[in-house]
């Protein structure tokens, strides 16, 4: 989807409009703008008597409030090697509120905390021998002996 457009230009759009010297229809591709965006704006300004946009009406309440992501934080405080799944389980023991793996990794993202098991390396069993990266691209400044008896 396309960002919204900018209010001076929806400003000037509709005052080309009022002027009446264009037709709706070339006004609308000299502004690069949609005919029926022209005709919703015009219909808006008629009736609300509004030029500008609407503001923006929020959107949905985040489903983990205050409380609840000072629970999580402390659930985290306590015990950071959990899963996901469990710490939306230990945050519906203490707080109540049900929460699926994503919701509660975008909480702890919020807070600022870092969800890591393990430190790098403390894998199990030691480190195995790593291999160069060898393909095309890594031969081809390389020569190959040539054999003895072809020539080159």
């Amino acid at each position: 989807m396309a960002g919204a457009y900018s209010a001076d230009l929806r400003e000037r759009a509709l005052l080309a409009c009022a002027r009446g010297k264009l037709s709706r229809a070339k006004i609308a591709a000299l502004f690069r703008i949609g005919e029926s965006t022209l005709y919703r704006w015009l219909e808006t300004w008629r009736r609300e008597g509004r030029r500008a946009a609407k503001p923006h009406a929020g959107g949905t309440e985040p489903r983990l409030d205050a409380t609840a992501l000072d629970a999580l934080a402390a659930i985290v405080a306590e015990a950071n090697d959990l899963t996901l799944a469990e710490y939306a389980a230990k945050l519906q023991e203490r707080a109540g509120v049900t929460a699926s793996g994503p919701t509660v990794s975008r909480a702890l993202k919020k807070l600022g905390l870092v969800r890591k098991k393990d430190p790098p390396g403390a894998g199990a069993g030691p480190a195995r021998h790593c291999r160069r990266p060898g393909g095309l691209a890594d031969r081809a400044g390389r020569h190959r002996p040539a054999a003895a008896d072809l020539p080159r």
